[in-house]
């Protein structure tokens, strides 16, 4: 697929087919997040690929954003230390949830391309989260992406009017 192509039209699934992922896609979404730009290449962000049914059942129970029955979860998690040592303090303050951002982005459009349906989540209990994962002290969950073949069509996407949202040289233009 084209990258414009998936640009326009990768929508969120919040309904999925009770299949598992292929091992080769699985090893596609590592490479989209290894191959991900990372500011000041701190490369301070750390990812977990859930794909055990338990572990996602304990990960449903204490994120009500996380809709049907996903194949797998990528949790997005920033790392406060290596943020610090790795990037200084712009990383850690604003620079780790940018490059987190753009991983997202990555996995999204990745998981598009190769026809598995997904949706970022942010509603989730973070230290039942963090718990789950066994997570260090310092390691924080931050976004949840569900993965898994779509059961029913995403809805369409309604978008603002360029003009309302895009400026040209300064705002308003």
């Amino acid at each position: 697929m084209e990258v414009m192509e998936a640009v326009k039209s990768r929508r969120s699934t919040r309904s999925f087919e009770p299949s598992k992922l292929p091992p080769e896609f699985i090893q596609d979404i590592e490479s989209a997040i290894l191959n991900s730009p990372s500011g000041s290449n701190a490369q301070e962000s750390h990812f977990v690929i859930v794909q055990d049914e338990r572990q996602l059942r304990l990960i449903k129970r204490f994120a009500p954003g996380l809709s049907g029955d996903p194949a797998a979860v990528v949790v997005f998690c920033s790392n406060a230390t290596e943020s610090i040592n790795r990037g200084g303090v712009d990383t850690a303050e604003v620079l780790r949830f940018v490059n987190l951002g753009i991983a997202a982005a990555y996995v999204l459009l990745s998981a598009h391309s190769n026809g598995v349906g997904n949706c970022p989540v942010r509603s989730f209990h973070r230290q039942s989260i963090k718990r789950i994962l066994r997570l260090p002290e310092d390691v924080e969950p931050e976004l949840l992406i569900s993965l898994g073949y779509t059961s029913t069509p995403p809805r369409s996407k309604t978008s603002k009017q360029a003009v309302e949202v895009i400026s040209h040289d300064q705002y308003g233009n």
